[in-house]
């Protein structure tokens, strides 16, 4: 029997910014938020365009909301949804944050940034919920709860970054994204990710287009699956879709993967997988 108490579900999967339209239907078109959901534990990665549609889910339940929001970094297409997730407009849930200051500013104080007056007419004061902020570092490791623990490792993106791994009860989940690949595989990166379940892995580009790219903080799918074989991880997932990509062409980049690797597979808006 499918064990399903460690869920991965998949709400946004496009990078840079939101592409919705008659080309995107397919894959989605909206912005990074991934879904972890283990037992009653609900754990949030990434705050993009995709986070409104599964708060428009969450603000349903009759029982207050407690989640933990992990980010990967404050660039637009990790938190511009966040102003309008429901939840956090609702009196008693409570929020934890968890995310890398940057430079001469703290995590809480850029992500009330982006709700400034001048950008947005609510303040994250005035949202209502509970929200508590917490600073996350590379090479952290932090028992969450409920058998729940968090590692981190420093992205190699613009500006930096982090990438999550989620260990429950010898299952373990990956989440990858906004770091460019080096010309040999990344030691600490791959040691990262050595032996999971699952690796969502910033496939942005393709090799072939990657040499217009170089520095843009951005992989591919074919160095991601160099990093899962080297690493001994098990399923990887594609995800940063570029914005200029189709869904016929997403469907070509799946084919080769699956070549390659045969269980590989594209996110998509609304997949689920169990670990």
């Amino acid at each position: 029997m499918e064990k399903t108490d460690f869920q991965v579900i998949f709400w946004g999967v496009r990078g840079s910014i939101p592409v919705p339209g008659p080309d995107t239907l397919k894959y989605g078109g909206n912005t990074l938020c991934v879904q972890i959901q283990i037992g009653k534990r609900l754990l949030i990665f990434d705050a993009g365009s995709g986070i409104y549609s599964l708060g428009r889910k969450l603000v349903k339940r009759s029982s207050e909301l407690c989640a933990d929001i992990l980010i990967t970094h404050t660039h637009w297409d990790h938190i511009q949804g966040f102003p309008f997730f429901a939840p956090a407009f609702v009196k008693g849930n409570q929020f934890r944050l968890y995310g890398q200051s940057k430079i001469d500013s703290t995590f809480a104080e850029l992500m009330h940034g982006q709700m400034a007056y001048q950008h947005f007419p609510v303040s994250l004061e005035q949202m209502g919920a509970k929200f508590e902020f917490h600073e996350l570092d590379s090479g952290m490791k932090i028992d969450l709860g409920d058998g729940i623990n968090l590692r981190t490792v420093l992205n190699n993106h613009p500006g930096g970054g982090l990438s999550y791994r989620l260990d429950y009860h010898g299952r373990s989940c990956c989440y990858v994204t906004d770091t460019e690949h080096y010309s040999e595989i990344d030691k600490a990166l791959c040691k990262f990710i050595s032996n999971s379940d699952l690796v969502i892995y910033d496939a942005h580009f393709t090799d072939e287009e990657y040499p217009d790219y170089v520095g843009w903080g951005h992989s591919t799918w074919q160095e991601g699956i160099k990093l899962i074989e080297a690493a001994g991880a098990k399923q990887l997932v594609l995800f940063h879709h570029a914005n200029f990509r189709n869904d016929r062409e997403m469907d070509i980049i799946e084919q080769q993967a699956q070549i390659r690797r045969p269980n590989s597979v594209a996110a998509r808006e609304g997949m689920v997988i169990n670990l």
